[in-house]
């Protein structure tokens, strides 16, 4: 193992005699602008190979990492990459990347990951994407993704979408879409679909689509239902005569949510890695195990979104479209069925409510299964 002080570009420039799987230690001692572009005073551990025409970087253990010119990276352990022009990324245990230009990421292990201009994601284990600009993304077990801007996701294994601006989805093995702005999705193998604005959906197999007003195409398949509200004139396209259309009337959000309607209810919260949320604003709120929070300030009927009220979803993964931070957790809060308020009037997001008052019981996973500490 040999270990290297970089203390100019210069000296960085001339780190060409490193043999295949060598291990070596890059100390750099100030900011670096192109090859191993590095932010402040940090020490940071690399695996390199001897071919520099196309970089090839392991980071391990919390580094840093911005690769440029088709440059791949492995990142591990917490590690951070910002990848452009075509680089290609491989992230592992809670890595964090950002993809731009073309770029190449397959998330693992609960990293996160933005694409933007036409990158391509494939996520697996519970990873977070946010897609835009054309981007294309492959989620597997459990992962989620909000996906904008045209982009295309083909979801599996549980996974959860938020489909935005003409984005496409084809969801499989029972995962959840939410689609708005013109969006397209063929849903296949249990999945839950919930259409807005002109979205178009097509249900196979036993997939189920809820309408909350018309949108712009629904097509049944195979034993696929559609949810339409009994006074909603929009027309459902039957294509198999196993199909089924349920008109139903919306009673209210915890029905909507199928959430038992008792005194208090217990809802979820994404927060930070230490129990916070709208972190470094006026609006900071600590979110304690054990601990009642009240908010001080509460008009909720100003808006759905913003200050003056707090917000709970129904399940805790629905919370992942509005917050997606390295390290975040999911809270369940004990909640009175007087401290909630409903917005009736076409919500935007209809799994969130706002409430004034809660208890925070524990920490969970996505699903809601309580964590040990």
């Amino acid at each position: 193992m040999r270990e290297i002080i970089v203390k100019t570009q210069e000296e960085l420039d001339q780190i060409k005699e490193v043999k295949v799987d060598e291990y070596v230690i890059i100390k750099a001692e100030l900011q670096l602008n192109s090859v191993l572009p590095v932010y402040g005073k940090l020490r940071l551990e690399f695996r390199l190979d001897c071919s520099w025409g196309n970089r090839y970087i392991v980071a391990r253990e919390n580094s840093s990492v911005v690769a440029r010119e088709n440059s791949s990276v492995v990142a591990w352990g917490n590690s951070s990459v910002v990848a452009r022009e075509n680089s290609s990324v491989v992230a592992r245990e809670n890595s964090s990347v950002v993809a731009w230009e073309n770029s190449s990421v397959v998330a693992w292990g609960n990293s996160s990951v933005v694409v933007r201009e036409n990158s391509s994601v494939v996520v697996r284990e519970n990873s977070s994407v946010e897609a835009r600009e054309n981007s294309s993304v492959e989620a597997w077990e459990n992962s989620s993704v909000e996906a904008w801007e045209n982009s295309s996701v083909e979801v599996r294994g549980n996974s959860s979408v938020v489909a935005r601006e003409n984005s496409s989805v084809v969801a499989r093995e029972n995962s959840s879409v939410v689609a708005w702005g013109n969006s397209s999705v063929v849903a296949r193998e249990n999945s839950s679909v919930v259409a807005r604005e002109n979205s178009s959906v097509e249900a196979w197999e036993n997939s189920s689509v809820k309408l909350l007003y018309a949108i712009k195409k629904v097509i049944l398949y195979g034993f696929s239902v559609c949810w339409k509200p009994f006074d909603l004139d929009f027309k459902v396209e039957k294509k198999s005569k196993y199909a089924y259309i349920q008109e139903y009337k919306d009673l209210g959000w915890l029905e909507r949510n199928g959430i038992e309607k008792k005194l208090e209810v217990i809802l979820y919260k994404k927060v930070s890695k230490d129990f916070k949320t709208q972190e470094n604003t006026p609006n900071e709120t600590l979110w304690k195990i054990g601990s009642i929070v009240e908010c001080k300030n509460w008009q909720p009927q100003k808006s759905e979104c913003g200050d003056g009220k707090f917000h709970a979803v129904s399940r805790p993964y629905f919370a992942d479209g509005f917050r997606n931070v390295q390290g975040d957790k999911y809270i369940a809060v004990e909640i009175a069925l007087k401290d909630l308020y409903e917005w009736k009037d076409e919500p935007d997001y209809p799994h969130k409510i706002g409430f004034r008052k809660g208890k925070v019981l524990y920490e969970c996973d996505r699903f809601g299964k309580q964590l040990t500490p």
